[in-house]
């Protein structure tokens, strides 16, 4: 019996192996179709491929560009920004930035200012998961180096000081560090005083500003505008994360 079960769980997995190859095989083929659309300057049907596999959750930085690029010739800044914001996180490629923001000096958008803020939130961001893994060591650390001062009788409680503050550092990253940027994907966003449709209009913003958001509570985003607190709608926006 536990070799019938052996063999089957082999099976499964080939069979599991298999079909992730053939989808990426036929991934891989559709953006190599889309690239050859682009290069023919068909590019509303190179998009089309393009949005198709991007939502299958697949993609390529030269993919995030074209997108980018054909957005941008079709008149959209929304769009044309948030793959531009996409490509950036994929590829740390500055041009990405610069191009961003003489997009959104064109059409008069905010959030797109680049200074040593910025740069620091998003290392943070991309770092996030090791600053945690390396507060988590050193909270291990200092809990062994109470124990062995406790077992050797000797005054913990410089150890156990450390050990409080990595603690509390490590609880701020888990739960209080938490955004993430979205960009305005409709053509007007509505930005609310309170989670539903019958709060208070609190300002109305163009598509392709960008926002940072810091909660969320069912269809409503948590985002900061001007300095408040204010809720906007999910759809209306595109979350910037890969």
């Amino acid at each position: 019996m536990k070799n019938i079960q052996t063999s089957a769980l082999k099976i499964v997995c080939a069979l599991l192996l298999i079909l992730s190859a053939t989808s990426a095989y036929c991934q891989s083929q559709k953006i190599t179709r889309a690239d050859s659309l682009f290069k023919a300057k068909q590019y509303t049907q190179s998009l089309e491929i393009y949005q198709y596999v991007f939502a299958e959750k697949k993609y390529t930085p030269a993919m995030l560009l074209k997108m980018a690029y054909i957005n941008e010739g079709l008149g959209k800044p929304g769009v044309t920004l948030y793959y531009l914001k996409l490509y950036y996180l994929s590829t740390n490629d500055d041009q990405a930035l610069k191009k961003s923001e003489e997009i959104a000096a064109k059409y008069r958008l905010a959030g797109y200012e680049t200074n040593d803020a910025s740069r620091l939130k998003h290392w943070l961001s991309n770092n996030m998961i090791f600053i945690q893994l390396a507060l988590a060591a050193f909270l291990l650390g200092a809990a062994a180096i109470v124990w062995v001062q406790q077992k050797q009788r000797q005054n913990p409680w410089g150890a156990f000081a450390g050990m409080i503050i990595i603690a509390g550092a490590l609880f701020f990253a888990s739960n209080f560090f938490w955004s993430t940027s979205v960009i305005v994907s409709s053509h007007k966003a509505y930005l609310m005083s309170g989670p539903s449709a019958g709060s208070t209009v609190v300002a109305v913003i163009e598509e392709g500003n960008l926002i940072t958001s810091t909660g969320q509570q069912d269809v409503w985003l948590k985002v900061k505008w001007t300095d408040k607190e204010v809720f906007v709608k999910e759809n209306e926006v595109l979350k910037v994360e890969i």
